[in-house]
């Protein structure tokens, strides 16, 4: 529920954009995370693969319930029976007899005679009554039956083995919400590159067709004082050498520019004209390198939970191994819903339970085991090397951050030193004191101090952005574009 309605806000962020864009001159950098979290196919897909865990792992949390299954069966059927009578009848026809003859005597003696002579008929006519039954009863039984039936089975001890397929199941939510994780930082440090980097293009070209425009003004100075005779024809030469270098300069940055802009575009699925954000670094320094490394130990970074679920998985693995060396003991049941379908010699109902144990198996059970522990104990050492990795990638970023941080500050007085000796040097240049040399050196001077400036502060973002992500925070990047203490390339 709280990812739809996560869905739902974006969705109504992105549609709002444009005018936002709009007022502002250009998509500023929260818009475009927004944008960006609405039209990932990445972050897309690990929201699906964890809901399709977490899925999982709900319909394998209630193993040990029983089973209930209903089922309806049509039978078409034939019996044939075959009964051998020829002993039946002679037994009838000898206890009849015996009896016939014992029958006189049952009664009084003025009537013994009539009933001696009624059992004689009677004995003389049983052979005649006895003969119409065949000696063999061949009887053929066809039909055609619908049997409704119920049965359950329910699990009263696997060893282990269910509770182990339940834990890996809930271990590979953990690796979702682990690669989710990692998708999200990955992800905000590529926006950061992204976004930043077309600012960074965007001021090298502005540096560069500054310095174009300069080299023109010095070209068409150095032409008119040809025609004075004051500057050498050599002299001109040179000024228009660095003017075509300066050429040069500003098309390779409009190239960069254009492709910086593509690739921004491709990740925020939407044309970019302008971005809003410049580049920027914080002026006081950052927290200390122990409080981002206690917040990736709070919040749980991706790499970490993608190790621990990995390790729950082996763990559950070397469980699942060893319930297969011992027994398993099951309940069942069943019901015939309709008895009088059943066949002579089956019942009504049935209960009963099964307890089996496995004496031999092709299969090594023992080295089963000792590959599942083994496979445990790899996932351990993965997690430490994971928390290992972890803390190391903080300690590199906070350094590269603070390191850009403190080199962007210091640029200010370079690049202003550079920019007054450009001035001086054309000053001198026009006047005809100074030489083409001095004038080509301090516009390649002010070049490199406004590029490198410009860089640290890219280098500051980008940092920053992978500091974050490492630490478990990559949305706090936001925080810092907003705070007051914000220094920025272009001084807005």
């Amino acid at each position: 529920m709280i990812r739809c309605d996560l869905r739902i806000l974006l969705g109504i962020a992105a549609m709002l954009m444009p005018a936002a864009a709009s007022a502002q001159a250009g998509i500023t950098y929260d818009a475009a995370r927004v944008a960006a979290l609405t039209t990932d196919p990445s972050t897309q897909a690990a929201d699906l693969s964890l809901t399709a865990a977490e899925d999982n792992a709900a319909a394998l949390d209630n193993l040990y319930r029983p089973t209930v299954t209903t089922a309806a069966s049509i039978i078409s059927y034939q019996k044939t029976l075959s009964v051998d009578l020829s002993g039946a009848k002679a037994d009838i026809a000898q206890q009849t007899g015996q009896f016939l003859a014992g029958l006189p005597d049952q009664f009084p003696p003025e009537f013994s005679a009539l009933v001696a002579a009624v059992a004689g008929r009677i004995e003389n006519a049983l052979p005649g009554l006895l003969a119409p039954l065949p000696d063999q009863l061949d009887y053929t039984a066809r039909d055609v039956i619908v049997r409704p039936a119920l049965s359950a089975v329910m699990p009263l001890y696997t060893g282990g083995a269910l509770e182990a397929v339940s834990d890996a199941a809930r271990g590979g939510v953990t690796i979702a919400q682990g690669r989710k994780q990692i998708t999200a930082a990955t992800q905000e440090v590529s926006l950061v590159q992204r976004y930043f980097g077309l600012q960074l293009a965007r001021n090298l070209l502005a540096s560069a067709k500054e310095r174009l425009a300069a080299s023109e003004r010095h070209l068409s100075s150095a032409q008119k004082m040809e025609g004075a005779g004051i500057l050498p024809h050599a002299a001109v030469l040179d000024v228009t050498v660095l003017r075509d270098a300066a050429q040069r300069s500003r098309d390779r940055a409009a190239r960069e520019e254009a492709l910086a802009v593509l690739s921004l575009e491709r990740m925020l699925g939407r044309s970019v004209d302008a971005v809003a954000t410049p580049l920027f670094v914080n002026a006081s320094p950052l927290p200390p390198l122990a409080q981002f490394q206690n917040a990736a130990e709070a919040n749980g970074t991706g790499q970490m939970r993608l190790a621990k679920g990995q390790q729950e998985v082996a763990q559950a693995g070397e469980r699942l191994a060893r319930a297969a060396q011992r027994p398993r003991a099951f309940a069942f049941g069943a019901y015939s819903v309709d008895p009088a379908t059943n066949l002579p010699t089956e019942p009504d109902w049935i209960v009963g339970a099964t307890v089996s144990y496995t004496l031999f198996s092709p299969v090594g059970r023992g080295r089963l085991v000792d590959a599942a522990r083994t496979r445990s104990a790899a996932a351990a050492a993965d997690e430490r090397a994971a928390a290992n990795r972890v803390a190391g990638e903080i300690e590199r970023a906070h350094a590269m951050a603070e390191s850009a941080r403190t080199s962007f500050l210091s640029m200010a007085s370079s690049v202003a030193a550079a920019r007054e000796n450009l001035r001086l040097q054309a000053t001198a240049f026009r006047e005809g004191v100074g030489t083409v040399d001095r004038l080509m050196a301090a516009q390649a001077a002010l070049a490199t101090a406004e590029s490198e400036r410009a860089a640290a502060a890219y280098e500051y973002d980008v940092s920053l952005a992978a500091l974050l992500a490492a630490s478990g925070t990559p949305e706090e990047m936001s925080e810092y574009v907003r705070r007051e203490d914000r220094v920025t390339v272009d001084g807005r």
